[in-house]
């Protein structure tokens, strides 16, 4: 029974551990802090208090993740990247002495084919105006006692506005 019990923490501290060794770069292996080696040993020990499930699943999502990885990382060439120049690297193109702006680009007129022209107001129409388009509107306003029949009722007030008295006990 113990070892049924503890086949799933083994195989996962050896995948986790397996996954570190294999997605870590030869270059930062050396400067890989020193918890990051005990890792794989607390997620055993954390596995050992959680449903068998979560463990299944965390071993299985470790080969998935690992197989996935190196299989991308192999298929792609991957050229190191020097840090002092060569001739090998593309050079910038030469300064100029000159300095020219990238040309401006005109912005669109919209939707219209032609952009409203300003009133005499400074104030530049949305919308084209037409004959047929124009609408004229007044405004009215409303006094209170014109029209009784539209206007909102009121709440009913609460009658009798005083305040309650407190009956007093006799102390004896």
């Amino acid at each position: 029974d113990t070892i049924a019990f503890l086949i799933l923490p083994v195989f996962l501290i050896i995948s986790q551990y397996l996954s570190m060794e294999l997605m870590t770069p030869k270059e930062q292996k050396a400067q890989q802090p020193a918890f990051l080696k005990v890792l794989p040993l607390m997620i055993g020990w954390f596995s050992l208090n959680v449903p068998s499930a979560l463990c299944v699943y965390w071993v299985t999502n470790n080969i998935i993740t690992t197989a996935t990885s190196v299989f991308i990382r192999n298929n792609l060439k991957m050229e190191p990247a020097s840090v002092g120049g060569s001739a090998a690297t593309t050079a910038p193109p030469p300064p100029s002495d000159i300095f020219a702006p990238p040309p401006i680009r005109e912005k669109p007129a919209g939707f219209g084919s032609q952009a409203p022209a300003p009133s005499e107001d400074g104030v530049t129409p949305i919308t084209t105006s037409s004959s047929s388009s124009v609408v004229d509107v007044e405004i009215e306003e409303d006094s209170a006692d014109s029209d009784s029949d539209t206007a909102v009722p009121e709440a009913p007030k609460k009658s009798g506005g005083g305040k309650k008295k407190k009956k007093r006990r006799k102390s004896s």
